[in-house]
């Protein structure tokens, strides 16, 4: 029997739900409020980014119960099935 992996509870404020296809939302720095005063394109900018690919495997290791690695997989996975798919009915 293994140790529970512990959640970094900064990564939990900072990082939201991963999405089906297992990427990482985060929120983008300096769009959090005052917003008046830094004119409309701060406005169009407001809301979330995904995590770069650089960054996912640390990002993934300090959120241990996200589960996006094994979601990101299963869809890389189903998007090869679909391309060989594809490749196949074309020939």
């Amino acid at each position: 029997m293994g140790y529970k992996l512990k959640t970094k509870k900064s990564a939990v404020r900072r990082f939201w739900k991963s999405t089906a296809s297992g990427k990482i939302r985060r929120g983008i720095k300096g769009h959090g409020h005052f917003l008046s005063k830094k004119g409309q394109g701060a406005h169009a900018l407001q809301g979330t980014e995904i995590v770069d690919n650089n960054n996912f495997a640390v990002v993934d290791k300090l959120l241990p119960y996200r589960n996006a690695k094994r979601k990101r997989t299963k869809a890389l996975k189903r998007a090869m099935r679909r391309e060989a798919a594809a490749n196949a009915t074309a020939k």
